[in-house]
């Protein structure tokens, strides 16, 4: 095999360190030639190596170079561009493994020549490789309608793409929806969320409410979603909200909820008089758009076939009733903070009037921070954006209550960025605004009488109203995860509305990247089965971190698009009959045997082995 070596100097990195010549001598008797360069990812030195090697034509290469993690890519596309197979170039670290490491240049230099041995004996053993490309489809599934998953839809339709949106309620914007404000500066959380749900109504999305994922097959490229949609009887893309339907329906059985976008009609099987066998089509009379109303409508479950899967399913907040001492669910007037939110909201069920359950104004408002959060027992974490949103709630009742005392029971006050201190800094301030710091949700109980009576430590406060702010959970999905699903928004963590935004928009741009030619180009240094040392004993399926081996007439299968290549299953197979491209055992072997053999050879010049 025609073989040569290129020797970097790496700008003295290397050279000072090393007796070229001496290093030269023991090569040269390996290889066809050696050439030595300044340094090699220079362009100009790119070019003068690709011209080298277009005229001497090896069909292998040695680089004694840095790190094959620093500059691989660089030499790989050198060999390309030089018509040499990049699988059949080996890269010895040189300058971190051997110059940067060892003080003595004999050392070094006799160092150098036996990593030098052990890729030279390799590449005897390895074969051309090449990469691999496998279609794939570029339709895109996000599961999951609030505002990660709506920007994600659209950023990926403007780019060109077939999307899907399946969302399990029969609405959008998810619990942004819901707020009447957004903190930090009070905006108006309908107004930021309401455009982008207009937008995916008149887009080209595959819109998909009160849908749900049942089942993913599949891997990253070709994954097919099984989809069950269940009626709405009302088309979301059609319908105008103009509520002409409720003002003719006899039972009141159709309504438009003012609180939910997009603002159209939803029915009420349950109280509609077709759906108790009776002969009624008012609301389909009355509707000024055609084909909007189908009381004929069915659930329909559908499969279809798609490249990736985007997550976006939010959060949700830890159950406030495993905290029996501070009254939820027992007493009235305490709320967990979703439920103070909708009663905020002007569209809400007492339309943004904050009063007590006998109808009285509150005197006294608690709020208490950090209910599971940063607790061993429940989650140790902090979620983030709950001091944010309980000086929102502190902002927005002082407009509304001016004479209202509010208590914040606060274990740790976490307020990031440029914007986040305003609201608590407006709160610190004010007369009638109290902070009180807690060590422990066990040092806090909750009683009733004529009010609420909060317990901490000696003191005793009497409260109307009570707001928990509850550890805030991350969807976890009911399905497997298999390859090609990502993740974004709250599903990863707790996010405030602008970061769920920009992570949808930089998890777009990736799966973009991955999908733009309807072709994965893999590198070929996965997996491979002899089969005819297999057993089917499964360990491979078992072990695989990346789901990429299944059964297939009682033999496992490789799934080309999911191996990485991380040699796993090469480890675990006891029948040894996996290997791993570009890295077999013999291959290995033989770079072992290699670097013992040159140690050999110099042991009786160098006692540095």
């Amino acid at each position: 095999m025609h073989i040569g070596v290129i020797f970097c100097r790496c700008a003295g990195q290397i050279l000072d360190q090393i007796l070229f010549h001496q290093l030269k001598d023991l090569v040269v008797r390996e290889v066809e030639w050696i050439e030595e360069f300044e340094l090699a990812c220079a362009d100009e030195t790119q070019r003068e190596i690709i011209s080298l090697l277009r005229n001497r034509k090896p069909e292998g290469l040695v680089l004694l170079t840095c790190s094959p993690h620093n500059k691989a890519s660089i030499f790989h596309e050198i060999s390309k561009n030089a018509g040499i197979n990049p699988y059949m170039v080996n890269i010895v670290n040189v300058r971190e493994q051997v110059a940067w490491v060892t003080k003595d240049k004999n050392s070094a230099t006799f160092k150098t020549y036996a990593l030098f041995k052990g890729a030279l004996e390799r590449l005897k053993k390895q074969k051309p490789l090449f990469d691999m490309e496998i279609p794939v489809s570029t339709d895109i599934l996000i599961i999951g309608g609030g505002v990660a998953g709506i920007n994600a839809g659209l950023t990926l339709s403007k780019a060109g793409k077939k999307v899907y949106l399946v969302e399990r309620e029969n609405s959008l914007g998810g619990k942004v929806a819901i707020y009447e404000k957004l903190f930090p500066d009070l905006s108006c959380a309908p107004c930021f969320v309401h455009p982008m749900i207009e937008e995916i109504l008149n887009s080209p999305i595959d819109l998909r409410l009160n849908s749900e994922v049942k089942e993913l097959k599949g891997y990253f490229g070709n994954i097919y979603a099984t989809v069950l949609t269940k009626p709405m009887y009302v088309e979301p893309k059609k319908c105008i909200g103009c509520s002409a339907c409720e003002e003719v329906c006899p039972v009141g059985a159709i309504k438009v909820d003012p609180i939910s976008l997009p603002a159209v009609a939803k029915i009420d099987t349950e109280k509609c008089l077709h759906f108790k066998g009776d002969d009624c089509y008012s609301c389909i009379k009355e509707c000024p758009v055609a084909d909007t109303i189908n009381l004929n409508e069915i659930q329909r479950e559908e499969i279809i076939n798609i490249g990736s899967v985007l997550l976006a399913t939010g959060f949700k907040l830890l159950d406030c009733s495993f905290f029996h001492q501070l009254g939820y669910g027992k007493f009235k007037d305490v709320y967990n903070s979703l439920e103070f939110e909708e009663l905020l909201n002007s569209e809400g069920p007492s339309k943004g009037e904050v009063l007590t359950k006998k109808g009285e104004v509150p005197e006294t408002i608690g709020i208490i921070h950090c209910v599971g959060s940063l607790d061993e027992k429940y989650k140790p974490y902090c979620s983030k954006i709950c001091c944010q949103y309980a000086f929102k709630f502190n902002r927005i009742l002082r407009q509304n209550l001016p004479e209202t005392t509010i208590i914040h029971f606060v274990k740790e006050i976490v307020l990031p960025g440029k914007k986040a201190y305003e609201l608590y800094f407006k709160a610190k301030k004010d007369p009638k605004v109290k902070i009180i710091r807690y060590e422990n949700l066990d040092n806090l109980s909750v009683q009733q009488r004529d009010s609420l009576i909060i317990k901490h430590g000696n003191e005793k406060f009497l409260l109307d109203i009570l707001v928990l702010c509850p550890a805030v959970i991350s969807e976890e999905p009911a399905f497997e995860k298999i390859g090609g699903i990502f993740f974004t928004g709250s599903i990863k963590e707790a996010m405030t509305v602008e970061e769920s935004i920009t992570d949808a928009i930089s998890i777009s741009g990736k799966i973009l990247s991955e999908l733009h030619e309807g072709k994965i180009t893999k590198s070929p240094t996965i997996a491979i089965i002899d089969y005819n040392k297999c057993t089917g004993c499964g360990i491979c399926i078992t072990q695989c971190p990346y789901k990429a081996i299944e059964i297939e007439l009682k033999k496992p299968k490789l799934i080309d698009t999911l191996c990485e290549g991380c040699g796993i299953c090469v480890a675990g197979c006891p029948a040894k009959a996996m290997e791993l491209e570009g890295f077999t055992s013999e291959q290995l072997i033989a770079e072992i045997e290699g670097i013992l053999n040159a140690l050999r050879r110099i042991e009786h010049v160098c006692n540095c082995f």
